[in-house]
């Protein structure tokens, strides 16, 4: 049975889309766009920041209520946020509403959460990101029922990763061209993007299992990305391979 595309068309347009924003405010509007055809009700994504009032080298996107992000800017929420502290704590991805989540908040990080359910923030679900700069990073995604969609979350998570990528350099320096891959990178990037396990691809290749991650992991420190599929993703941009 042929493996499932790890990056198909609707994530690749999207991925070039986000390439194309040629700074924030374009960048997230596309975010915007994609999470609600997701069906989010709302969500955030970037640095652990003041949201009005983020520093240079950082960005925070947000479509929560506006009132609720001036109260929450006003009253400095985000110096004891207690999603931020989880994710900064080492939390990976989570929902607010589990009880190992929800039953190690102090009382003020407590009421932060009560009082965002005042303005329709009931059921998040957060995800660590990269670090931008010296700041933690993370999303979160708010939905209007208890249950996520396990394919809508994972491919919302995907777009993140994405846009949080392109965001990074809007706020960094500019940089250089593309950097080339090997023959061998681009092969096994190729047959990643594709859906390919590491086994698989090393019998294709006929080379090791260990030989493969090599060559993807030098692949991601090329492109200087934190993920394999980001990595597949910069060589689908960079015309190095093909879908």
């Amino acid at each position: 049975m042929q493996s499932a595309p790890l990056i198909d068309d609707a994530v690749l347009n999207f991925a070039q889309a986000c390439e194309n924003a040629a700074a924030l405010p374009d960048l997230e509007l596309i975010w915007r766009d994609r999470m609600r055809a997701l069906g989010f009700a709302c969500a955030a994504l970037g640095g652990h920041a003041d949201p009005l009032h983020p520093e240079r080298t950082t960005y925070v996107f947000c479509s929560y209520p506006g009132e609720w992000v001036a109260h929450y800017s006003t009253q400095r929420y985000f110096l004891i946020d207690p999603v931020y502290r989880a994710v900064e704590a080492g939390a990976s991805d989570f929902l607010w509403h589990d009880p190992d989540f929800y039953q190690g908040l102090a009382w003020r990080q407590r009421r932060i959460l009560a009082e965002a359910r005042e303005f329709g923030l009931r059921f998040g679900r957060t995800h660590a990101l990269a670090p931008t700069h010296y700041l933690t990073a993370s999303s979160s995604l708010v939905s209007d029922s208890v249950d996520f969609d396990p394919a809508a979350y994972a491919t919302a998570k995907l777009s993140n990763v994405i846009t949080h990528h392109r965001a990074a350099l809007l706020c960094a320096a500019p940089r250089g061209p593309s950097p080339r891959l090997s023959h061998r990178e681009s092969q096994c990037l190729q047959l990643c993007a594709r859906g390919r396990t590491d086994p698989e691809i090393a019998r294709e290749l006929g080379i090791s299992v260990a030989t493969v991650r090599r060559h993807i992991e030098s692949g991601r420190l090329r492109f200087r990305v934190s993920s394999r599929v980001q990595a597949a993703i910069r060589a689908l941009l960079s015309g190095q391979i093909e879908p």
